[in-house]
Protein backbone atom coordinates (compact mmCIF):
# COMPACT_ATOMS: atom_id res chain seq x y z
CA UNK A 1 0.00 0.00 0.00
CA UNK A 2 1.32 3.30 -0.83
CA UNK A 3 2.47 5.80 2.12
CA UNK A 4 -0.12 8.45 1.40
CA UNK A 5 -3.05 5.98 0.95
CA UNK A 6 -1.87 4.52 4.59
CA UNK A 7 -1.84 7.61 6.25
CA UNK A 8 -5.21 8.42 4.88
CA UNK A 9 -6.88 5.59 5.96
CA UNK A 10 -5.39 5.82 9.45
CA UNK A 11 -6.69 9.61 9.87
CA UNK A 12 -10.14 8.35 9.13
CA UNK A 13 -9.59 5.55 11.71
CA UNK A 14 -8.65 7.79 13.87
CA UNK A 15 -11.57 10.61 13.09
CA UNK A 16 -13.54 7.42 13.17
CA UNK A 17 -12.76 6.17 16.88
CA UNK A 18 -12.79 10.03 18.37
CA UNK A 19 -16.42 10.40 17.10
CA UNK A 20 -17.07 7.34 19.32
CA UNK A 21 -15.66 8.85 21.85
CA UNK A 22 -17.89 11.79 21.89
CA UNK A 23 -20.83 9.31 21.61
CA UNK A 24 -19.78 7.27 24.16
CA UNK A 25 -19.78 10.30 26.67
CA UNK A 26 -23.02 10.91 26.50
CA UNK A 27 -24.21 7.71 29.18
CA UNK A 28 -27.70 7.77 30.13
CA UNK A 29 -28.82 10.86 28.32
CA UNK A 30 -28.01 9.31 24.81
CA UNK A 31 -25.65 10.64 22.11
CA UNK A 32 -23.91 13.72 22.21
CA UNK A 33 -26.24 15.01 18.91
CA UNK A 34 -29.33 13.52 20.23
CA UNK A 35 -29.43 15.29 23.61
CA UNK A 36 -27.47 18.85 21.90
CA UNK A 37 -24.89 18.65 24.57
CA UNK A 38 -21.27 20.11 23.52
CA UNK A 39 -18.50 18.13 24.24
CA UNK A 40 -17.60 18.38 27.81
CA UNK A 41 -15.09 17.17 30.27
CA UNK A 42 -14.94 13.72 31.56
CA UNK A 43 -17.12 12.76 34.90
CA UNK A 44 -15.61 10.52 37.19
CA UNK A 45 -18.77 7.85 38.22
CA UNK A 46 -18.97 7.25 42.31
CA UNK A 47 -21.82 6.44 44.24
CA UNK A 48 -23.45 9.34 45.09
CA UNK A 49 -25.42 9.18 48.44
CA UNK A 50 -27.93 11.61 48.09
CA UNK A 51 -31.99 11.09 48.29
CA UNK A 52 -34.08 11.04 45.24
CA UNK A 53 -36.65 13.70 44.75
CA UNK A 54 -39.02 13.82 42.45
CA UNK A 55 -41.64 16.72 42.27
CA UNK A 56 -45.20 16.28 40.81
CA UNK A 57 -46.06 19.90 39.50
CA UNK A 58 -49.28 21.20 38.90
CA UNK A 59 -49.11 23.74 36.36
CA UNK A 60 -52.92 24.83 36.25
CA UNK A 61 -52.47 26.02 40.23
CA UNK A 62 -48.70 26.85 39.50
CA UNK A 63 -47.89 24.83 42.75
CA UNK A 64 -46.06 21.18 43.62
CA UNK A 65 -48.83 18.56 43.82
CA UNK A 66 -46.70 16.12 45.91
CA UNK A 67 -42.83 15.22 46.71
CA UNK A 68 -41.70 11.71 45.96
CA UNK A 69 -38.72 10.52 48.09
CA UNK A 70 -36.75 7.64 47.00
CA UNK A 71 -33.93 6.03 49.57
CA UNK A 72 -32.96 3.03 47.41
CA UNK A 73 -33.51 0.98 44.11
CA UNK A 74 -36.52 -1.15 46.76
CA UNK A 75 -39.35 0.38 44.59
CA UNK A 76 -40.71 1.90 48.27
CA UNK A 77 -40.94 5.79 48.37
CA UNK A 78 -42.66 8.70 50.58
CA UNK A 79 -44.90 10.88 49.28
CA UNK A 80 -44.94 14.16 51.05
CA UNK A 81 -48.01 16.43 50.30
CA UNK A 82 -49.28 19.95 51.73
CA UNK A 83 -52.11 17.68 52.49
CA UNK A 84 -51.75 14.05 54.10
CA UNK A 85 -48.86 11.84 53.06
CA UNK A 86 -47.97 8.29 51.99
CA UNK A 87 -45.63 5.21 52.43
CA UNK A 88 -45.97 3.49 49.33
CA UNK A 89 -44.38 -0.67 49.63
CA UNK A 90 -43.09 -2.49 46.87
CA UNK A 91 -46.50 -4.14 46.03
CA UNK A 92 -48.18 -0.64 45.78
CA UNK A 93 -49.51 -0.96 49.20
CA UNK A 94 -49.71 2.77 50.33
CA UNK A 95 -49.78 3.82 54.44
CA UNK A 96 -51.40 6.91 54.60
CA UNK A 97 -50.83 9.14 57.56
CA UNK A 98 -53.87 11.94 57.41
CA UNK A 99 -53.06 15.84 58.62
CA UNK A 100 -55.50 17.98 59.71
CA UNK A 101 -55.90 20.93 57.52
CA UNK A 102 -55.66 23.39 60.62
CA UNK A 103 -52.45 22.03 61.39
CA UNK A 104 -50.65 21.33 58.19
CA UNK A 105 -47.84 24.03 58.69
CA UNK A 106 -46.71 21.87 61.56
CA UNK A 107 -44.46 19.12 60.62
CA UNK A 108 -46.13 16.00 61.49
CA UNK A 109 -43.84 13.64 63.38
CA UNK A 110 -43.60 11.22 59.64
CA UNK A 111 -42.48 14.12 57.94
CA UNK A 112 -39.81 15.18 60.53
CA UNK A 113 -38.82 11.22 59.96
CA UNK A 114 -38.55 11.48 56.40
CA UNK A 115 -37.01 14.76 56.12
CA UNK A 116 -34.37 13.13 58.70
CA UNK A 117 -33.58 10.49 56.74
CA UNK A 118 -32.99 13.28 53.77
CA UNK A 119 -30.82 15.13 55.27
CA UNK A 120 -28.89 12.26 56.53
CA UNK A 121 -28.16 11.52 53.01
CA UNK A 122 -27.11 15.41 52.18
CA UNK A 123 -24.81 15.06 55.38
CA UNK A 124 -23.42 12.68 53.89
CA UNK A 125 -22.96 14.51 50.35
CA UNK A 126 -21.77 17.48 51.68
CA UNK A 127 -18.70 15.65 53.22
CA UNK A 128 -17.84 13.73 50.37
CA UNK A 129 -18.21 17.04 48.24
CA UNK A 130 -15.87 18.89 50.50
CA UNK A 131 -13.31 16.26 50.11
CA UNK A 132 -13.96 17.05 46.60
CA UNK A 133 -13.20 20.64 46.59
CA UNK A 134 -10.13 19.82 48.59
CA UNK A 135 -8.73 17.42 46.35
CA UNK A 136 -9.54 19.71 43.65
CA UNK A 137 -11.10 16.49 42.09
CA UNK A 138 -12.88 18.45 39.20
CA UNK A 139 -14.51 15.34 37.78
CA UNK A 140 -15.97 13.96 40.72
CA UNK A 141 -17.53 17.58 40.96
CA UNK A 142 -18.79 17.35 37.26
CA UNK A 143 -20.01 14.26 38.28
CA UNK A 144 -21.64 15.14 41.62
CA UNK A 145 -23.37 18.51 39.60
CA UNK A 146 -25.32 15.66 37.54
CA UNK A 147 -27.36 15.05 40.46
CA UNK A 148 -26.49 17.53 43.37
CA UNK A 149 -29.28 20.60 41.45
CA UNK A 150 -31.92 18.83 41.52
CA UNK A 151 -31.81 17.35 44.89
CA UNK A 152 -31.07 20.89 46.20
CA UNK A 153 -34.53 22.00 44.56
CA UNK A 154 -35.96 18.68 45.65
CA UNK A 155 -35.37 19.51 49.60
CA UNK A 156 -36.14 23.26 48.76
CA UNK A 157 -39.65 21.80 47.94
CA UNK A 158 -39.83 19.26 49.81
CA UNK A 159 -39.69 21.12 53.20
CA UNK A 160 -42.13 23.75 51.91
CA UNK A 161 -44.53 21.19 50.87
CA UNK A 162 -44.15 19.39 54.76
CA UNK A 163 -45.05 22.88 56.32
CA UNK A 164 -47.85 23.81 53.52
CA UNK A 165 -46.06 27.13 52.69
CA UNK A 166 -43.72 28.51 49.27
CA UNK A 167 -42.02 30.62 52.39
CA UNK A 168 -40.87 27.47 54.69
CA UNK A 169 -37.59 28.30 52.95
CA UNK A 170 -36.17 31.53 51.73
CA UNK A 171 -36.80 31.84 48.04
CA UNK A 172 -33.43 33.00 47.53
CA UNK A 173 -32.45 29.40 48.18
CA UNK A 174 -34.69 27.84 45.60
CA UNK A 175 -32.07 26.24 42.35
CA UNK A 176 -33.84 27.75 39.21
CA UNK A 177 -34.87 25.52 36.45
CA UNK A 178 -32.53 26.99 33.82
CA UNK A 179 -29.71 26.49 36.18
CA UNK A 180 -29.57 22.72 35.24
CA UNK A 181 -30.58 19.61 33.38
CA UNK A 182 -30.91 16.24 34.21
CA UNK A 183 -28.31 15.00 31.97
CA UNK A 184 -25.02 13.39 33.02
CA UNK A 185 -23.39 15.40 30.38
CA UNK A 186 -24.60 18.90 30.82
CA UNK A 187 -22.81 21.71 29.81
CA UNK A 188 -24.18 23.48 32.37
CA UNK A 189 -21.99 21.80 34.91
CA UNK A 190 -18.85 22.39 32.72
CA UNK A 191 -19.66 25.88 32.93
CA UNK A 192 -20.35 26.22 36.91
CA UNK A 193 -17.25 23.88 37.69
CA UNK A 194 -15.47 26.70 35.89
CA UNK A 195 -16.74 29.58 37.41
CA UNK A 196 -15.42 28.09 40.85
CA UNK A 197 -12.13 28.08 39.51
CA UNK A 198 -11.88 31.45 38.04
CA UNK A 199 -13.95 33.10 40.83
CA UNK A 200 -11.53 34.37 43.46
CA UNK A 201 -11.75 32.81 46.63
CA UNK A 202 -14.99 30.98 45.53
CA UNK A 203 -13.46 27.04 46.25
CA UNK A 204 -12.49 28.64 49.77
CA UNK A 205 -16.65 29.97 50.23
CA UNK A 206 -17.78 26.55 49.04
CA UNK A 207 -15.96 24.43 51.73
CA UNK A 208 -16.55 27.04 54.70
CA UNK A 209 -20.85 27.22 53.38
CA UNK A 210 -20.31 23.21 53.22
CA UNK A 211 -18.78 22.73 56.60
CA UNK A 212 -21.46 24.93 58.19
CA UNK A 213 -24.28 23.62 56.57
CA UNK A 214 -23.26 20.02 57.33
CA UNK A 215 -23.29 21.50 61.74
CA UNK A 216 -25.99 23.15 61.04
CA UNK A 217 -28.41 20.32 59.70
CA UNK A 218 -27.46 17.64 62.33
CA UNK A 219 -28.20 20.20 64.73
CA UNK A 220 -31.72 20.85 63.55
CA UNK A 221 -32.02 17.11 62.97
CA UNK A 222 -31.35 16.31 66.61
CA UNK A 223 -32.79 19.82 68.51
CA UNK A 224 -36.18 19.19 65.62
CA UNK A 225 -36.48 16.13 63.32
CA UNK A 226 -35.25 13.09 66.06
CA UNK A 227 -36.19 14.47 69.05
CA UNK A 228 -38.86 12.65 70.71
CA UNK A 229 -39.97 15.58 73.16
CA UNK A 230 -40.48 18.34 70.47
CA UNK A 231 -42.98 20.59 70.29
CA UNK A 232 -44.55 20.84 66.81
CA UNK A 233 -45.59 24.59 67.16
CA UNK A 234 -41.52 25.50 67.94
CA UNK A 235 -39.40 25.17 65.00
CA UNK A 236 -35.46 25.01 65.19
CA UNK A 237 -34.84 25.39 61.79
CA UNK A 238 -33.56 29.13 61.47
CA UNK A 239 -30.15 28.38 61.28
CA UNK A 240 -30.25 25.42 59.04
CA UNK A 241 -32.59 27.72 56.53
CA UNK A 242 -29.61 30.76 56.71
CA UNK A 243 -26.53 27.74 56.03
CA UNK A 244 -28.90 26.40 53.48
CA UNK A 245 -29.66 29.39 51.71
CA UNK A 246 -25.54 30.38 51.57
CA UNK A 247 -24.43 27.16 50.53
CA UNK A 248 -26.81 27.58 47.35
CA UNK A 249 -26.16 30.87 46.57
CA UNK A 250 -22.61 30.33 46.55
CA UNK A 251 -22.90 26.70 44.66
CA UNK A 252 -24.87 28.78 41.80
CA UNK A 253 -22.86 32.15 41.90
CA UNK A 254 -25.91 33.88 42.67
CA UNK A 255 -25.67 37.32 42.77
CA UNK A 256 -27.05 38.42 46.99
Amino acid sequence: MKPYIANCLAAASLLVIAAAGVRGQAGDGGSASADHTAAVAPREQFKVPLAKINIAFDNTRKKYNQVKIYFDESGVYTVIAPGDDMLVKKNGEAVVYKELPQVTYLFSDFEAKTINQVCRTLVATLEEYEVILKNKNWGRALYLDSFFPRFLRGLHTLICAAKDSPEALPQSALVRDEDYDVSLNSPKSDARIKMWQTDKDRIMKLRISAQELIIQTKKWQESELTNAKRNPELSYSGEFDRAFTSFVRNYFGYVP
